[in-house]
């Protein structure tokens, strides 16, 4: 006979996110879980970031992230938080006086927390950009401790989901979320905007890092409606990307 777990003893094998039963999950949470629950929960995921980077440039060694936005959602209530941030022009100036172009030093540790502070991290193409692309930063501005640890954190992308179980033309956030929800709100990339975040005292400066953070706001948006739907016919992804 299997032994019975006291709550706590339950709670602690959630919180090291060890597979549990369902008759578990129900002695922990409760009994009026949905199945999509159940599947996160059962895998201890209880809190998701799903999120979003802008950088000024595809190579992490020249260039900085400008901004990240993130939506963190809890599987269990349903309720969703708002995460987000850019560089400043105090980040940009305290970079110049120490002679590097580490404009996003901050930022990464802010990012780093709302990382770290959740079960599953999920993005558009994350596993192959975002996530790497953030790593490649921290250890160019020498905070190779803001990194998670593998098996730390668990991963999700929504671009894999796409690629696996849907047919589309190109597999791109705008194709994910025509298909998934028929709503497109994606924004045209005007790269002179990324190209003025360089340089602070820019007279357009402000109204560009308006326009790149309304921009990853939608993304993050779009990614977080499609993954709603595309989630119920997808496996609940735990890589350690």
């Amino acid at each position: 006979m299997p032994k019975i777990l006291t709550k706590d003893e339950l709670q602690a094998r959630f919180n090291n996110r060890m597979n549990m039963s369902e008759l578990q999950l129900e002695q922990l949470f409760g009994n009026k879980l949905t199945s999509m629950q159940k599947r996160y929960l059962e895998k201890g995921i209880r809190y998701q970031l799903i999120y979003d980077i802008e950088t000024s440039d595809f190579d992490p060694e020249q260039n900085f992230i400008i901004c990240y936005c993130g939506i963190v959602r809890d599987i269990l209530t349903g309720k969703i938080e708002k995460v987000q941030d850019s560089i400043t022009k105090k980040d940009i100036q305290q970079a110049v006086n120490n002679q590097s172009f580490d404009f996003d030093k901050r930022l990464l540790e802010t990012l780093s927390y709302n990382i770290r502070n959740v079960d599953h991290v999920v993005g558009h193409y994350s596993t192959k950009f975002d996530n790497p692309y953030f790593r490649s930063r921290c250890l160019f501005t020498n905070q190779s401790e803001l990194i998670p640890e593998y098996g730390e954190v668990n991963y999700g992308d929504t671009w894999r989901m796409m690629k696996t179980t849907m047919k589309a033309k190109r597999n791109t956030l705008k194709n994910f979320i025509r298909q998934t929800t028929g709503n497109d709100e994606k924004t045209f990339v005007d790269l002179k905007y990324w190209y003025i975040t360089h340089f602070k005292d820019h007279k357009l400066w402000t109204k560009a890092m308006g326009y790149i953070i309304d921009h990853c706001v939608k993304d993050v948006k779009m990614t977080y409606e499609g993954l709603l739907k595309a989630e119920k016919f997808n496996s609940i992804q735990r890589m350690k990307a």
